[in-house]
């Protein structure tokens, strides 16, 4: 692993970090929350609303420039006022890569193709992309959050679950839906009508915040042109 500052905040490390994220998010089968879009249209273009609308975000593999960059900020021993304008600076020199206009073109195809699946590029042709910052950090213990499903009848109210499903796994590693299931055979009353839980990955090494415009680009009917000027 490279342990030089110099090396890992270079300009060339900048380059290779900035390829890295092209290439996972274009080529890596990343779940859907690592693609997340909110935004408002008004007949077909967009309503002004937060600094940014859009977040790419994964996780970093073994042996690659990110992986070491976060490998760095984790294992630094004491971090000094330099090592943050450093790592800093890396950063935006980062953005300012990402936001070259090739970098851009292919996360406005990666866009497309990821979250537009089935909306023909030119009518969405994200004229306008913005890369607002990106964060760059180690994963918490727990890096999802756990949604439990429930089939229970109108108006029950049950006692919330969530932290005995945590502590029964921390206790004994067994997989959520097999405790479930451990529970409801017991007779546990608070599990009756718990039918099964699912880990929602939430955070990611690599996070992205983006602005983009999904304005609607007006394609108009060459046929029916056609029978108007008839």
């Amino acid at each position: 692993m490279k342990t030089d500052p110099s090396i890992i905040f270079s300009e060339k490390n900048q380059e290779s970090c900035a390829n890295e994220i092209i290439s996972t998010l274009k080529n890596e089968d990343l779940p859907q929350s690592s693609f997340k879009v909110d935004f408002n249209l008004s007949k077909g273009k967009m309503i002004s609303g937060e600094d940014h609308n859009t977040v790419l975000s994964f996780d970093t593999k073994e042996n690659t420039s990110l992986r070491e960059v976060i490998e760095y900020i984790c294992e630094a021993e004491n971090i000094d006022k330099e090592d943050i304008e450093s790592f800093e600076s890396f950063r935006k020199g980062l953005i300012q890569r990402l936001s070259e206009e090739t970098n851009k073109n292919d996360l406005r195809i990666i866009i497309q193709e990821k979250i537009f699946t089935n909306t023909p590029k030119e009518l969405i042709p994200i004229n306008v992309l913005e890369i607002k910052d990106i964060e760059i950090s180690d994963l918490p213990e727990v890096d999802y959050v756990l949604v439990v499903k429930k089939m229970a009848p109108a108006n029950y109210q049950g006692s919330s679950i969530s932290d005995d499903l945590f502590q029964e796994h921390h206790d004994t590693s067994e997989d959520f839906n097999d405790i479930i299931k451990r529970k409801k055979d017991s007779g546990d009353e608070r599990y009756r009508y718990v039918d099964s839980a699912e880990k929602r990955k939430t955070f990611f090494e690599i996070t992205i915040p983006i602005y983009a415009d999904y304005s609607l680009k007006e394609i108009k009917n060459k046929d029916v042109d056609s029978k108007n000027s008839n």
